[in-house]
């Protein structure tokens, strides 16, 4: 289990290379001057020149590369063009915030998922199956922005129950200002989770170790808990942990229409100001974090399922 373990965080390396080469890539040849937008547009020629040098923009691109991998390597992950400060300061300071709200928008499609998927399975073909279904398709169709607007101009603007923008200091402030962007998530998770669950039980329901343990009289709760959803856990934890990877590193639009001061806004604004480091280091953390939520998915089907447990020593 340890040597998978340590083959999997080694195998995160070519991948975060990969990653940031592209990102690098993209924002080094996408148009605009981050001289310019340091420094403004009335700044002279001699001073655009001076700040390019300063910045290390007149460099080959390999070799600004280079040198960013060389400084990342070790625990530099450079300094903002837009306020000059530490690019590891800035994103560890934001991550929090993003990371209490993925929790939050991942324990709403929870809630809503997998007993809708469950009942969902149970009564196939049925009214309440074919709703659910259709609530589903929706919900995977319907872009964020638009649902946290929908849910900003009900809530916020026509009833005034709860605020739209910004963070609270704490205690029910901090409750009221989750409860909005927590929904805007976690419904479109919701939808992805509970088709899985769907698919995943009735897949279940159908084995001949369900009969049996109907026909010994074991409860239908029993049934439904310990022999139904603990078997078909493994395709709801791998959906499960994608989606909290993405609602990690995808939560930009939320964050942004909600005024969430999290790494997916700090990302979204660095991006309009060309702040290449902060993007970088932005796409560097969301990278990591989304390979150890895969990497806890992985572990966690060992205690689910004893023989992929079996499988893992052997690697």
């Amino acid at each position: 289990m340890y040597k998978y373990i340590i083959k999997r965080l080694l195998m995160m390396i070519p991948v975060l290379l990969g990653v940031t080469f592209i990102v690098f890539f993209i924002l080094n040849v996408s148009p605009g001057d981050p001289a310019a937008m340091i420094l403004g547009d009335q700044a002279s020629a001699e001073a655009l020149a001076m700040k390019r040098e300063e910045l290390g923009l007149n460099d080959p691109l390999l070799v600004r590369y280079f040198n960013y991998i060389v400084g990342m390597l070790h625990g530099d992950l450079g300094t903002s063009y837009k306020n000059s400060i530490s690019v590891w300061s800035q994103v560890t300071e934001r991550f929090p915030n993003t990371a209490i709200l993925a929790i939050c928008g991942i324990c709403v499609a929870l809630i809503i998922g997998i007993p809708t998927g469950i009942i969902s399975a149970k009564k196939q073909y049925s009214i309440m199956d074919n709703c659910s279904m259709v609530l589903a398709l929706i919900g995977v169709s319907m872009p964020v922005f638009w649902l946290g607007l929908l849910l900003v101009i009900v809530f916020s603007l026509n009833l005034g129950w709860l605020p739209s923008q910004g963070m609270g200091s704490g205690g029910m402030d901090l409750v009221k200002s989750l409860i909005l962007p927590s929904i805007t998530l976690g419904t479109m998770s919701a939808a992805t989770i509970t088709r899985m669950t769907r698919s995943s039980m009735l897949e279940v329901i159908r084995q001949d170790y369900i009969s049996t343990a109907r026909a010994k009289g074991v409860s239908e709760r029993t049934v439904t808990f310990r022999h139904m959803l603990r078997n078909a856990m493994i395709p709801i934890v791998t959906a499960v942990g994608l989606q909290f990877g993405q609602l990690l590193g995808g939560a930009m639009l939320t964050e942004t229409v909600f005024s969430w001061p999290g790494l997916g806004r700090l990302m979204v604004d660095s991006i309009k100001s060309k702040d290449i480091p902060m993007v970088l280091g932005s796409v560097i953390f969301m990278a990591v974090m989304f390979s150890i939520v895969n990497l806890v998915v992985d572990i966690v089907y060992a205690y689910i399922d004893p023989r992929i447990k079996s499988q893992y020593k052997k690697k």
